[in-house]
Order: structure tokens, then sequence, then C-alpha cells
């Protein structure tokens, strides 16, 4: 009986193990360099996966030694994913041959109501709902819900000067992944949304407590999403959800209470609600261009994309700005200069985007510390991809699953020389042209974009321009030395957090 009981266990292991590596042979084969894999979980490290190991450093590293080649492959987890390397073969990916690269890849057995929104619809949908949303996200649109935003800014920088004041000092040490999140959060919460709340005052309020628990990356989230990678169907069959049905339900709620209060009282807010309901509006059959589930989707995707994204980058901006003075004593002379040219009037839309030096230090952070480190493309019909000499270097099947590695261009000393570096001058105006098409993509590649970097770009200088004004930014007792080396597993934030001095400056713009 042993015996029967073990020889089904290596049977069963065994056959366990072939498949983990069955798609293991898919480089050899294509030509394409690549580390050796380890089965189930590739070229990955468990570290990689739980958060132990620094990720964006391996990300770097694997761009350099891959420097000799085009393209090069990378086992995620058992799915071979082709890394692109080449600039004019990701112009090629990302515009030239975009209807063969149109879609990002996803798990079809993944159904939440995210599915519908814009970053995860496909071909025909994709596009009709890209077109529709476009015009929601033009200058003059950003401009009606400037105030919104701006108002959010003043009430997180009277926040620290309440702390300051309350202290009984002239300065005050904060970690700023959670007053960014807080300030983020009161921004959805108004400009997309619809509502009022500030989060530095009322610190649980649910709106904040819930996205905190939809943002959050769990161990549980992390191995829930490996398996539904590994065994798609098989998660489906037992039902397993990815998001919880009851904090979903309570933005669904949100969106679809704001909705009919304003239809049956006429209210108008220029907020992203207002704006979806206006794109939603029926074409010349009397049908709705999308459904109030699509709508809701797109606010979903706001709301995850600014909780989080851009909370991050005003991390790493402000933190750039502590460790780096004469950046900051430069930036703060330009925003005395644009006090002085306002006349004690408030700082409008206008103004602010076109600030050059403010727009050069936040393009560098986003250099640095780009919101995605990688994108991807899945391919929809066979294509060869071929280089300056038009020699076939990848033949692209249909499924194939291509990697842009953004943060591996974004240190490429060929393409920035000494990249670690902070350097807003790369995109003055005297320098931006030296840039190589495509491999600057803080916001993607192509038509598939990312579509709300207007309104995030005016989020972030907004809250820099009202911080830079009052304080002084400057390293703390716990501000992290080594960034790079401090971020690990998938997540863009250090493990020591982003600590920072903030200090009232003494010298007072006349706005006289």
């Amino acid at each position: 009986m042993y015996l029967i009981v073990g020889a089904f266990v290596i049977v069963l292991l065994t056959l366990i193990y072939k498949w983990s590596v069955a798609k293991y042979n898919t480089f050899t084969e294509r030509n394409i360099p690549h580390e050796t894999p380890k089965p189930w979980i590739g070229n990955l490290s468990f570290g990689d996966i739980f958060g132990s190991a620094p990720t964006l450093q391996r990300q770097i590293g694997q761009h350099e030694q891959f420097r000799g080649s085009k393209i090069y492959g990378l086992y995620f987890l058992r799915d071979p994913m082709f890394v692109v390397r080449d600039v004019e073969m990701i112009k090629t990916v990302g515009v030239k041959e975009f209807d063969h690269f149109m879609n990002h890849m996803s798990i079809k057995e993944i159904e939440t109501p995210f599915s519908k929104s814009l970053v995860q619809l496909k071909d025909r949908e994709w596009k009709e709902m890209r077109n529709i949303l476009t015009p929601t996200f033009t200058g003059s649109k950003m401009r009606s819900m400037y105030e919104l935003i701006n108002v959010c800014s003043e009430v997180g920088v009277q926040y620290i000067e309440g702390e300051i004041k309350s202290n009984g000092g002239n300065s005050i040490e904060l970690e700023m992944k959670d007053y960014f999140t807080r300030f983020t959060n009161d921004v959805i919460a108004s400009a997309a949304f619809g509502f009022k709340v500030n989060s530095f005052e009322d610190k649980n309020n649910q709106f904040f407590k819930i996205g905190q628990i939809v943002t959050k990356i769990t161990t549980s989230a992390v191995v829930k999403s490996l398996l539904f990678m590994m065994l798609p169907k098989l998660m489906k069959a037992l039902n397993v959800s990815i998001m919880d049905d009851k904090n979903i339900n309570y933005f669904k709620s949100l969106v679809y209470d704001a909705m009919k209060y304003r239809v049956e009282n006429k209210i108008i807010r220029p907020d992203m609600i207002h704006l979806l309901m206006e794109a939603q509006r029926k074409d010349d059959d009397g049908e709705k261009k999308f459904s109030d589930d699509d709508l809701l989707a797109q606010c979903l995707l706001f709301f995850f994309a600014g909780f989080e994204t851009v909370s991050v980058c005003l991390c790493f901006l402000t933190y750039e700005l502590c460790i780096n003075p004469e950046v900051q004593a430069k930036l703060y002379e330009e925003i005395q200069s644009v006090e002085e040219q306002l006349e004690g009037k408030p700082l409008d839309y206008d103004t602010l985007v076109h600030m050059k030096y403010l727009d050069m230090v936040v393009s560098e952070a986003l250099r640095k510390w780009p919101p995605a480190p990688r994108t991807d493309r899945h391919c929809n019909a066979d294509i060869d991809l071929r280089d300056e000499n038009n020699d076939t270097v990848l033949s692209v099947k249909k499924g194939d699953t291509l990697f842009i590695p953004i943060i591996g261009l974004h240190y490429d000393p060929e393409n920035f020389p000494d990249p670690t570096e902070f350097r807003p001058e790369r995109f003055s105006d005297e320098n931006k042209h030296e840039i190589k098409p495509f491999t600057y993509l803080p916001f993607g590649v192509g038509p598939r974009n990312c579509i709300g970097n207007r309104m995030a770009l005016m989020e972030v200088k907004s809250i820099v321009y009202h911080l830079m004004l009052k304080f002084k930014l400057l390293p703390a007792q716990k501000t992290v030395k080594d960034m790079m080396s401090n971020i690990k597993g998938i997540t863009m934030v250090p493990k020591e957090k982003f600590w920072i001095k903030y200090e009232t400056r003494e010298t007072k713009v006349n706005s006289a």
C-alpha cells in the first residue's frame, strides 16, 4: 500500500514539475537570449514575489545584462515574456504596428467591475471607449477641474502649518506616503466622485479607509494573483475573487447615487462624474454611448490610478527635492517669480502649466521613478519584428506577450548620461531635443498611453507649488539614504517609507 501511495506521489510530483517547466524551451527554440529559469517561478525570485528583493535594481540590471540584444527573454512564472530593448522596435510595437499590439495582457477568467475600465478593455471596445473618453481630458476640461484640486492642495498645506504651530517650533518631520495618500484621497473624492472630504482632519473617514483596503497589496492578494496566472480556470471554477465585493459596492453606491441626485436636481459640478455623464449622453439613435457599469469602471480606474500612483510620484518628487537643495532653491526662485507676477491673485491653471522649471523637475522625477517600471503589449496576429537592416529579429506569434522595460530605458546611460543623478536640465528647452524618442516613457507608449496624464501632472504640480511656497524641504532623521535598494517587491514604496522634514520658510513673498 505504501509503495502504491509513494509511486502515485512521485508520478504526481513529476507531472507537476513537467507542467511547471513545459514552456521553458520557448526562448531556446526561438533563439532569444535569456537567463536559465527555475521551476514554477521562472526568472523571478521569491524575494521579488514576496517583497524582500530590490526589484527595480534587478530590472535595471537585466537591461544592462542584455545590452547587446535587441530583445531578450524573461520567464514570468511559467509564461515567456519577450522584453523589447531596442528603441526602434519599441516604436514599431507601440505605434507603427499598433493594430498588432493593441491590447494589454490580461486573464479573462478574472471578472470584476474593473474589467470594463479603459486599461482592461480590448480591440474595438477599447478603441470606442478611448475615443469617447479622450475629449474628457482636454486642457479646457482640466482647467475647469483645476479649482477642485487646488483647494485640496491648500488644505494639505494648512495641515502642515497647523502641525508645526501645535508643536511650538518652525519644523516638523512627516511620513510622506501617508500624507500624500490623504491628499490624493481627497482629490479623488472631490474631483472624481463629487463630494468633499478632509482626510487630514477626519483621519478615519470611510472613503479613506476603504481606499486603503482596496489598494493595499497583501500577501493573500499576491498569492491569489499568482494562482490566477498559473491556474486561471481552476480559480474561476472555485469562485475565488480578487476584489472584495463589499468595498466595490461602496464605490458603486457613491457613483450611482451621485448620478441620480444630479439628474433629479439638475446639478452640474466640474468633476469626473460630470464629465463622464457628459460623454455618456445618448447618441443620435437615442442610446447611451456606454452603460452605467462602464462609467463606474472608469471611476474605479481613476481611483486606483490616482490613489496610489500619484501619491507615490509625489513621494519620490519631494524626496528628490529634499536631497537636492540646489534644485529646490532654483524651483523656489521660479515660484517666487510667479507669485510676483500674480500680484496677490490665486494661482490659476494656465500659470501652473506654463512653469518651465517646475515641469522640468516633475519630468526628471518621472524619469528616475516612473509610475510603472514596465508596460506590456499582447500580440493579436503574427508579425515579424525587423531591425534596421530588415533582418528578422523575432517572429512574434499571436498570443505572445511583450514587455517594454521603462525603468531600464530611463536608467540606460546611452539614453540619459549619469542616470542616477537628479538633473532637471535634461528637460530644458536647450537640452530636451537630445532625448531620443521612445526612451522616455513615464506614461506609456503610443495610442495606449495613460489617458489621465494631464490630470495627474496638474495634481502633482499644484501641491508641489503650494508646499514649496511655504516650506523648505530637508532630510529627516529617518530619510532613506539609498532609495533604490530600499524598494523591494512589487510596490514602489521603500521599506523605511518616505520621511521628510518641513521647515517654515522665513522669506515672505510680497504679494502686495
